[in-house]
């Protein structure tokens, strides 16, 4: 059922077995994956079920490292979180994001792909996505009749990726959730602190409140940190009264290893040569095999650890001209093609590239609290994103790839200002808004905010899951992997309570 908790008594107390807290996507499906079970399970969200500026304002913090998008303007507040106005593209992890790379300080998953597998295909329907299946991008454009790149396979592949429509979690599954007996969402509930034992390594009860209403507590076998990975170490932090530093926080890495994509968008601008290229597999989605897909292009795991680069995607957008005369410019002795005809300015023969890229996991980029406060008097977050050389000179080589692709095709030249300038970022880089890394997983604490099961290591009845567990990122969006490992905990809990 949904309940308005403005409609409770100041000092209430709900009794559950497992509270969730977060109804975004990974509240929301583990709500679903627990319906109709034995559980009593409570989850609570901040918002109601429109975006209301009050409740977003709780958002707001501050950049106190390289300045990206405004903290309270890349998420929402409100039932369904930020699936309300995501862009719907999918594409689950595979064994290389999961290995050890022994170029990358501090890679590597203490689980398995395999251990996560069965749970990304029980996310497709989830998700609003046909048939579990990512390999077949080239027999996928046979049977739409359409071109896949004649890419060189040592430089870059071709691979697919699926588009949700996108599945907006708060209306998709409002009607579910409401006629559930055992699941109950808790509305405009904002959780001000976990409360624990003496030793901080038992959660007895949730402090929460209304805007402008009551104040009332959860008291429950067990809890789940849902709320993403900024708010996910936040509520942490807070939680300081039996432990200073923060519930889980011993060793203090709680909001370490902040991480995001970092895209520059776009990479490249190519005049194209000829005019009877086809991209409609890459700059659109197509329906077949029960839902829709498109392709991007990305390094084959052979390039990327001879040459020790992280992982990366380039999408292709179909633009009009931008230039009024032919781009010589830098990939002149670059591209390979020194035969490619003359470049036109047909609104056909130009197209962009933009990039994705996985950064490297870093200690020194963080989250922690600030001396600000929101309405409820709780300190805010101040938010350090870190990009490094070593990030600019894989993004370098990254553009120079897909540039002497295209010129290696015949396809024509290309513009990128980083190659132009290689030792600056151009003004088209910014982050993916995925906020990732900020209780990884680990086995170990002294390496980790959680297990593999996603359990807080120092706390035996507190859980913390999404993109804030995830020790690396890959090149590719979070949604899909995040529900995945949301659908595994629910397995997880629902075990544990038998």
């Amino acid at each position: 059922m949904l309940i308005d908790a403005r409609d409770l008594t100041t000092g209430h107390v709900v009794e559950a077995d497992i509270c969730i807290i977060g109804a975004g996507a990974v509240g929301i499906s583990m709500g679903l994956e627990m319906n109709r079970s034995d559980l009593k399970v409570a989850i609570l969200e901040s918002g109601g079920f429109e975006y209301e500026p009050r409740t977003q304002s709780l958002y707001k913090g501050d950049h106190v490292g390289r300045d990206t998008y405004p903290l309270e303007r890349n998420r929402l507040r409100y039932f369904g979180g930020t699936t309300n106005h995501w862009a719907g593209h999918c594409r689950p992890f595979d064994e290389f994001d999961f290995s050890v790379r022994e170029w990358i300080p501090h890679s590597g998953w203490p689980i398995k792909i395999e251990e996560l597998e069965p749970y990304l295909e029980r996310t497709q329907p989830v998700m609003g996505l046909g048939k579990y299946d990512y390999d077949s991008v080239e027999e996928y454009g046979r049977q739409l009749g359409l071109e896949t790149l004649p890419l060189d396979s040592s430089r870059l592949i071709n691979v697919m990726k699926h588009q949700s429509p996108p599945t907006r979690f708060g209306p998709a599954y409002r009607e579910e959730l409401t006629q559930s007996k055992n699941v109950s969402v808790y509305l405009y509930s904002n959780v001000l602190e976990l409360l624990s034992n003496e030793s901080a390594s038992h959660v007895t009860n949730a402090e929460v409140a209304c805007i402008d209403g009551p104040r009332y507590k959860i008291k429950a076998k067990n809890f789940v940190l849902a709320a993403g990975g900024l708010e996910n170490p936040r509520i942490m932090l807070l939680s300081n009264k039996s432990a200073p530093n923060g519930l889980g926080n011993s060793h203090g890495l709680v909001g370490r290893f902040y991480t995001d994509h970092i895209l520059i968008r776009p990479a490249l601008d190519v005049s194209l040569s000829r005019t009877d290229l086809d991209f409609r597999l890459y700059t659109r989605p197509h329906r077949i095999n029960g839902g829709l897909i498109f392709a991007i292009m990305t390094a084959p795991e052979d390039l990327t650890r001879r040459e020790k680069l992280t992982r990366f995607r380039f999408h292709l957008y179909e633009l009009g001209p931008r230039y009024e005369s032919p781009i010589g410019g830098v990939f002149s002795e670059l591209d390979g093609a020194p035969e490619v005809a003359p470049l036109v300015t047909k609104p056909d023969t130009h197209i962009q590239v933009h990039m994705a890229m996985e950064p490297i996991p870093n200690p020194d980029a963080f989250v922690r609290l600030s001396d600000k406060r929101d309405l409820f008097g709780q300190r805010r977050l101040e938010v350090k994103w870190q990009v490094t050389d070593a990030e600019l000179a894989n993004a370098h080589r990254a553009v120079e790839l897909c540039a002497l692709e295209f010129g290696r095709m015949g396809y024509g030249r290309a513009y990128a200002p980083i190659l132009a300038k290689p030792d600056e970022w151009p003004a088209t880089f910014t982050s993916g808004k995925h906020h990732c890394g900020t209780t990884r997983m680990s086995d170990s604490p002294q390496t980790g905010v959680v297990d593999r099961n996603c359990k807080v290591f120092d706390v035996d009845n507190l859980y913390v899951t999404g993109s804030s567990v995830f020790p690396n990122i890959g090149h590719t969006n979070p949604t899909l992997n995040l529900v995945a490992l949301a659908l595994r905990l629910a397995d997880h809990l629902k075990e544990k309570s038998t």
